[in-house]
């Protein structure tokens, strides 16, 4: 930290943080507008957005792009605020507005799939998550990815979205949740996978995770200094100073 001088940074970071503006209130049921008056804007499908554009590279964000007196959106802003303060919102919030925002979605950023994969996931659709993360891990591959705007090409490569892919099978879909002292796993696997093997290491813990739809094998592979509590499905257990523990997915 010394090194890099970026105390000053940190402070500004934390005064940002307390300025932020969240709505107050979680009203299970309603709709968090994109920002103010998004609501009254044009409730228009996605498909019929698209089939006004005089090109097919036509921008429809900016100044005056198409979308902009719509409620079409190009990434997805509400849904990863709801993934990202997780615990000011309920289920049934994320879910209701996971919901009104995936078909009014243009996913014109790169990291907007991933964020839909980790909010279906948290709020059960399975299905969808793994649809989302199928998006965003063949954005390189199947050249799907947004090439141009307007007569400017902005094709390449999506390093930040193929660490949301990432962050999709690992914190999405394998239900893995890192906390101050403890690590939550709630697996929510696509049928068709039998199982998940990965490695992480956190707070100098090396484990080795093997999730299945039958069980949760944690591996430490070294002896930390800290004890962490593991959380599976809500129960909690000791991670061994060495060796693997076996829990059922059921428990």
């Amino acid at each position: 930290m010394d090194a890099l001088d970026f105390e000053p940074d940190l402070r500004m970071i934390s005064e940002m943080a307390q300025k932020i503006y969240q709505p107050d209130l979680d009203t299970p049921g309603n709709v968090i507008p994109q920002f103010d008056g998004y609501l009254t804007l044009e409730n228009v499908p996605l498909k019929t957005l698209l089939e006004r554009k005089l090109h097919p590279h036509e921008y429809l964000g900016g100044g005056n792009g198409l979308a902009t007196t719509t409620q079409i959106i190009k990434q997805a802003d509400v849904i990863l605020a709801l993934y990202l303060f997780e615990e000011k919102y309920s289920l049934e919030t994320k879910s209701v507005n996971w919901e009104y925002y995936e078909s009014r979605t243009e996913h014109g950023s790169s990291l907007s799939a991933s964020s839909y994969a980790l909010l279906a996931a948290q709020v059960g659709k399975v299905d969808w998550a793994y649809k989302y993360f199928i998006k965003t891990a063949t954005i390189d591959l199947n050249g799907e990815g947004k090439q141009y705007v307007g007569p400017l090409y902005i094709g390449g490569t999506h390093p930040a979205g193929n660490g949301g892919a990432w962050m999709s099978a690992v914190f999405g879909l394998c239900g893995i949740h890192f906390w101050e002292d403890s690590i939550s796993i709630n697996p929510c696997l696509p049928a068709h996978w039998r199982q998940v093997k990965l490695s992480i290491s956190f707070r100098g813990q090396k484990m080795r995770f093997t999730l299945s739809h039958h069980s949760v094998i944690i591996e430490a592979l070294n002896s930390a200094e800290i004890a962490l509590l593991i959380l599976i499905n809500g129960q909690n257990y000791d991670l061994p100073k060495v060796g693997a523990m076996t829990i059922p997915a059921n428990s």
